[in-house]
Order: C-alpha cells, then sequence, then structure tokens
C-alpha cells in the first residue's frame, strides 16, 4: 500500500511541473506585443552626372598597312654579255643619285657592230658620191650630143633641099639623114644612162637609211651595256656579280625610290565619317586630274611607326581610292602617301620609313558640328543610357548611335541638350531608383577635347 502511494506521489511531482509551465507559456502568447513598426526611408545612389550639350567632333579613325615605295626599278639585262663593271654602290641598302654607274656588261661585241654600221653608211656615201660624178659627166655629154643634134638635123634639113632641088645627090642625103638618127641615138643612151643613175641613187639613197637605223639600233644596244640609275634610289637587292656572264632578260637588280613611299588602309567602318559613301561613284566623280582624296574630302593623314618605342609621325596624305576592293571587308582602300620616306630633306630628321615596315596611320577629316557625345563606357545593354531626371530618379532611355571614337560615342537619336546622363556604373540598376547626382565637368572637358583632337 505505501509503495503504491508513493508511485502516485512521484507522477503527481512529474505532472504538476509541465501542466504549470504549459500555463505560463499559453499566457506569455497571449499578452506578448507584436514587433514595432518603423518607417523606412530609400538611402539615395550617389552618382556621376555630365549634362548634355552640343559639340563639334573630329572624326578619326585609326588603320594598318605596310609600306611599300611608290616607284621600284627593276634592273634588267637587255643585251647578254659579261659583267666587267659593278659599282661600289652597287649593294643591298645604298642610296644612289639619279645617273650613277652601277653595272657595265662588255661592250665590245656592240662596239664592232656600231663600227660595221658607220662602215656600211660610209660605202653607201661613196657610191653615192660616184653616182652623182657620173651625172654630172653624163649631163655636160648631153648637152654637147644635143649641140651636135641640132647640128645634125640642120644639116639633114639643108641636105634635104638640096636633093629636092637636084643639087645634093642621094647618097650626100642619106649621109646626112644617118648622121642625124646616129646623134638622136647617142642622146637618148646618155638620157637612158642619166635615168638609171638616179633609180640608183634613189636605191642607194634607201640603203643608207636603213644603215644609219642600224647604226642607231647598234648605238642603242651599245648603251644598254651601262646600267645606270634612272632616279635617286635606294638598291634593295643586287643578283649578280663581276665576270659573270648575264642574259637578255635576266634581273640584274631592284630598287626603290627615295621621293615618296604609299601604304594601303582599310577602313571598312570609317570612309562614311569622311563625307565618302559606300556608292563611290558620285565620290570618285569629284576627284578631278592630279586631285588627292586629302584636297577633296578635306582628309588630315598622319603615319606612325610602330617599330619604334617612342611614337614617330610622319606627314602624310591620303591619295586615292585603289582599283580593287578587298575582298574580306568588300571596300575600296585607300593609299597614304608619305613624302621623303627617308628623311633626306627634313630639318629633324626621323628613322627612315623602310619597304615592308608595319606602320599607323590617323585619319581625321573636317569637324561635324551640332554633335551629342558622352562616354562609350555609359552605353549599356541593348543601347540603354542611364538619365537622372528632374526629381532625380534614374529614367533610362534607349539610343541610336552614330559612330565610336577612342573614350566617346557620338549619340545620333535619343538624347536632347539638357539631359542628365548618368556615366557611374550602377549595379543593379532600378528604374525609379533614387540618385544623388554630381555633376563631373572634367569628364565633359576631356570628351569635349578629344572630340575636337586635342588627344590622339
Amino acid at each position: 500500500m505505501e509503495k503504491q502511494q508513493t508511485r502516485i506521489l512521484r507522477i503527481v511531482l512529474l505532472v504538476i511541473p509541465v501542466i504549470i509551465g504549459a500555463a505560463v507559456f499559453f499566457v506569455l502568447m497571449k499578452t506578448r506585443k507584436g514587433p514595432s513598426e518603423k518607417e523606412t526611408i530609400d538611402p539615395a545612389r550617389k552618382v556621376r552626372i555630365i549634362q548634355m550639350k552640343e559639340t563639334s567632333v573630329r572624326p578619326r579613325t585609326t588603320a594598318y598597312g605596310i609600306v611599300r615605295p611608290t616607284q621600284v626599278w627593276k634592273a634588267i639585262a637587255q643585251v647578254s654579255g659579261e659583267v666587267i663593271y659593278t659599282g661600289p654602290l652597287f649593294k643591298k641598302g645604298q642610296r644612289v643619285k639619279a645617273g650613277t654607274l652601277l653595272v657595265k656588261i662588255d661592250p665590245i661585241e656592240y662596239k664592232i657592230s656600231v663600227a660595221e654600221a658607220e662602215a656600211n653608211i660610209q660605202a653607201y656615201i661613196a657610191r653615192m658620191s660616184q653616182l652623182k660624178d657620173r651625172e654630172s659627166n653624163n649631163n655636160k655629154l648631153l648637152k654637147l650630143e644635143t649641140l651636135s643634134y641640132k647640128i645634125s638635123k640642120n644639116e639633114l634639113n639643108r641636105q634635104k633641099k638640096l636633093y629636092r632641088d637636084k643639087i645634093a645627090s642621094k647618097s650626100a642625103y642619106d649621109q646626112a639623114e644617118k648622121g642625124y638618127y646616129a646623134q638622136k641615138y647617142k642622146i637618148q643612151i646618155l638620157q637612158n644612162a642619166i635615168n638609171s643613175l638616179n633609180s640608183e641613187t634613189r636605191l642607194l639613197a634607201a640603203q643608207k637609211k636603213q644603215a644609219e637605223l642600224k647604226l642607231e639600233f647598234a648605238n642603242l644596244k651599245l648603251s644598254y651595256t651601262k646600267i645606270e640609275a634612272p632616279f635617286d634610289c635606294v638598291i634593295a637587292s643586287t643578283r649578280i656579280e663581276k665576270s659573270q656572264f648575264v642574259q637578255k632578260g635576266q634581273t640584274m637588280a631592284e630598287a626603290d625610290n627615295l621621293d615618296s613611299v604609299e601604304i594601303e588602309a582599310q577602313i571598312p567602318n570609317g570612309l562614311q565619317l569622311f563625307g565618302i559613301r559606300r556608292n563611290l561613284r558620285k565620290d570618285i566623280n569629284k576627284l578631278q586630274e592630279n586631285q588627292t582624296l586629302s584636297e577633296v574630302f578635306g582628309i588630315t593623314a598622319t603615319v606612325y611607326s610602330t617599330q619604334e618605342k617612342s611614337s614617330v609621325k610622319y606627314p602624310a596624305k591620303a591619295q586615292r581610292f585603289n582599283a580593287v576592293i578587298d575582298t574580306k571587308t568588300r571596300t575600296p582602300g585607300i593609299i597614304i602617301q608619305v613624302d621623303d620616306p627617308y628623311q633626306i630633306q627634313a630639318s629633324r630628321p626621323r628613322p627612315p620609313l623602310i619597304k615592308g615596315m608595319y606602320c599607323e596611320i590617323e585619319l581625321v577629316g573636317q569637324p561635324m558640328k551640332n554633335q551629342l557625345i558622352i562616354p562609350r563606357s555609359a552605353i549599356h545593354d541593348r543601347a540603354m543610357v542611364y538619365l537622372a531626371d528632374e526629381n532625380n530618379t534614374l529614367r533610362m532611355e534607349k539610343v541610336t548611335l552614330g559612330f565610336s571614337q577612342g573614350n566617346f560615342s557620338v549619340i545620333r537619336e535619343g538624347l536632347k541638350v539638357g539631359d542628365r546622363v548618368v556615366i557611374t556604373d550602377l549595379i543593379p540598376a532600378v528604374s525609379g531608383m533614387t540618385l544623388n547626382p554630381i555633376m563631373d565637368t572634367k569628364t565633359m572637358k576631356r570628351l569635349t577635347a578629344e572630340a575636337l583632337g586635342g588627344i590622339k
């Protein structure tokens, strides 16, 4: 009995605390207060902005190309023979003046041809002189025989009259008639001889002319034995040596002119910036004879050598369009010309522009007025630009780009003068979010200076 009472007492002692705890928890849940509600304030994001204003933009684009000479001379042997002389400047890389003797081929054979042609001419001259003397003698004889002919004719007429009057005999008349015809025959023989001499003289004159042409050709071939520089040039390569036998048509050397070099620039996305359309017919028609693209379209060109650690620039000019369309870009190239590439006449010499050198070309056009520009970094996905409106909240605007250049882009549509463009990169960017805009005048000045050409 006592054990049973003890077990009940233990159960009661365990249950009572549980009941009391549940009661306290229930009371607390009923009487607790909810969390206090505080008014939330959206913090303004601090951003940098620039205000749109119109400015002038000088279109500028960069291209690359390889230097090539404007004129290349190949020294091709026009006669065969042994090389008996090579000049001291006949070496690769040497600069030579126009008229410098570089190579001499053995001229003996060609001198003999000249002497032979001269001898033939002298022979024809001598024969023509003989014919002239014979013609002169025959003309003198013809005069004498003509006088005799007149005498014989008079005698014939006299004998004919005497015979008719039966004063002279028939034999005397026949003798006079025979003498008349004999004299007439002599005159005909002399006249035929003179005519034959005239024909022979004309033939000799033609043969003499032919001999003179042969002499001229022989002298021309003799002149080919001396190979001289046709203009101021630099020897690009040599392919022969002294005592070597060269064949007609063999290339002996190559040389490049020193006056100017050309670089072909491909700018598929830049032609229209300079007022040059993709339909080039009208633009090409603008070019008159000897006019350059720089003169017609106002393009300024500058070439920079990429070979030098320091930026070395060379003034240039846009010369003309290339005659062939580039197969990759489907646009014509522009030929850039640099005068005096070896800086021979320059007051401040620079490293020369050598054939094969890889160069950077900068083309600058005439200023384009009334343009709106923003930093390229201010253009986001899908050509969106962030604006700070009059309430200093974020507004997103889709724009149409004109072109991008350097660190800025020209906006064709979507912005107007006075708009405030956010140039801070907002992450995340939520339309309508509150902004704390700060005007960044330094950035706008830098962009304006770059647009006007103050920064390369």
